[in-house]
């Protein structure tokens, strides 16, 4: 029987769809140490990834930095998907795999045949007329031993059944839970070098960031279906316990030379309709079957066609920019102004597959479906320095200020019989605007940055709306112990608190950094480390 089959592909295909949303979140490891902070506080390598204003903040005697390179990865399980699936695989998959394993005693197989068996016995040895029973005491006693074997391996199927009923409520109430959700992983890698100034400052960076949105759902169909052989056993077994009744009853007017012969024939009827029991049909992705056919399980029923699907949407992104930045006199008041134009390569991925697909991703149709874009765009940003000592800075900004919208390529559903084609969404990569404001001191930093609006989904996740808080505590410009807390407005449950540590001997620095969701690490977690060079 393929009922654990169709289980398995449904669980591995609804749990593997990674899902990102659009977030302000560059991927160097001091900003994700300080809690993603950086619109007021980053310093000149970082700041083309933040606020390209900020060169014109640095020192005077700040000379040119290099970052190379800087690498990051975040991933998130808001709805503890993973957790989830474990649960299933290691608790409820095993069960169902043991009740419908032919090597298992006792497997509910095993006690569908023992029913059908025991039925066809019955069936030959029930007399058509009521002369060779009414008061024929050796008739009654074979016929009430046969039925009496019925009743056993009903008993059987009906505790068999219990368990499957169990089971299947779990098993579909924990998939009706975590379908449409998602888990969520983002990819970035960049590298900058910058010439900071007050009069003029410039930098040139580069930067690659993958993310991907993704959906799995568990279709009413399949819903059905796995709760259908439930349904289809116990039609069965109701069936077979009305016969038993009957036969009992009619065994007890034989005793007294009293059954009639309409009664001896419908009891013969109900033993043929249970003989070739044929349960109702059932609406799956392969149209109307019947889970139960004369008794035996259905051919149909042995290898199931299942609708639940995965779909992937991914957007790729390349950044090549040059930052320009210089510091205005306006209302005689210092304002550093800075503006990134930058060449952007956006790659568009649509992928779908059907949950009982067990075939391999081809990287040649991968490619043959992605949808390359080449376009212009812009970061803009501005910078105050404020108070008696001009340790306080504010910054706002504005990112991908043209934005932009990217088709998704037409492309085949695997594993579909009939090779059908799904259109794929428009991905959106609207502007992004923050704003922040920071303590930057001679021994600490301490930063508050806010996006300004949500920023939309990909395609299916959560919207991100962000407001971050971080800290760095820099021993001799040596030594830099850094810390932060993220929250999300736009949802709730998605907190992430960072650490973080720098070493900068002689100019030299390397930074590492890591992130988590406080209350469970697997709902959140991220890493990043950078290594660069300050003059």
């Amino acid at each position: 029987m393929t009922k654990r089959t169709l289980l398995a592909v449904a669980i591995t295909a609804i749990g593997s769809a990674s899902v990102q949303a659009a977030p302000f979140l560059p991927m160097d490891a001091r900003g994700l140490a300080m809690g993603n902070t950086g619109v007021a506080s980053a310093k000149r390598a970082h700041a083309p990834a933040y606020n390209p204003s900020l060169l014109s903040q640095a020192e005077y005697d700040d000379d040119f930095a290099i970052l190379l390179p800087q690498a990051g990865v975040t991933v998130a399980d808001d709805d503890e998907v993973v957790n989830t699936f474990q649960d299933i695989n290691e608790d409820l998959v095993p069960q169902f795999e043991d009740m419908f394993d032919d090597n298992m005693t006792g497997n509910l197989n095993e006690s569908l045949d023992n029913v059908d068996s025991a039925a066809n016995a019955l069936s030959d040895i029930m007399p058509s007329d009521i002369s060779a029973i009414n008061n024929q005491s050796a008739k009654i006693a074979e016929v009430r031993a046969a039925n009496q074997n019925l009743k056993d391996a009903l008993a059987d199927l009906n505790s068999q059944l219990s368990t499957l009923d169990n089971l299947n409520s779990e098993l579909t109430s924990a998939l009706n839970d975590v379908s449409g959700s998602q888990l969520r992983a983002r990819l970035g890698v960049s590298t900058a070098i910058a010439f900071p100034g007050k009069e003029f400052a410039a930098a040139l960076s580069v930067s690659g960031e993958a993310t991907f949105s993704g959906r799995a759902l568990f279709s009413n169909e399949d819903n059905t279906l796995i709760n259908s052989y439930s349904d289809a056993a116990q039609g069965m077994t109701a069936a077979g316990n009305s016969l038993t009744s009957t036969i009992d009853s009619g065994l007890n007017s034989a005793e007294n030379d009293s059954l009639t012969q309409d009664e001896l024939d419908a009891a013969n009827n109900q033993v043929d309709a249970v003989q070739n029991y044929t349960s109702d049909t059932v609406t799956t992705a392969a149209g109307d079957i019947n889970i139960i056919e004369n008794g035996q399980l259905s051919s149909a029923a042995e290898d199931a066609e299942m609708n639940s699907y995965l779909q992937v949407v991914g957007v790729a992104v390349t950044n090549i920019g040059v930052s320009f930045s210089r510091e205005f006199t306006i209302a005689d008041q210092k304002v550093a102004i800075g503006i990134t134009p930058k060449l952007q390569r956006v790659m568009t991925l649509h992928y779908v597959a059907e949950a009982d697909y067990d075939g391999e991703i081809d990287a040649d149709q991968l490619k043959d479906d992605a949808e390359t874009f080449n376009q212009f765009n812009m970061d803009v940003g501005a910078s105050y320095r404020f108070g008696s000592t001009n340790k306080w800075v504010v910054g706002v900004v504005a990112k991908n200020l043209f934005g932009g919208e990217f088709e998704t390529s037409q492309t085949m559903v695997r594993g579909s019989a009939d090779n059908r084609m799904v259109d794929g969404p428009t991905i959106h990569l609207d502007p992004q605007f923050r704003a922040g404001v920071a303590f930057n001191g001679d021994w600490t930093t301490v930063a508050i940055d806010a996006d300004l609006m949500e920023n939309k989904p990909v395609a299916f996740e959560q919207p991100t709306q962000y407001v971050n808080l971080g800290a760095e505590f820099d021993v001799f410009e040596t030594v830099q112990f850094r810390a932060g807390y993220r929250t999300n407005l736009a949802t709730s449950q998605s907190d992430v608190a960072s650490i973080g540590f720098g070493f900068s001997p002689f100019g030299v620095h390397i930074d590492i950094a890591a992130m988590a969701n406080p209350d469970r690490v697997e709902k959140e977690a991220g890493v990043a480390l950078e290594t660069g060079f300050y003059f």
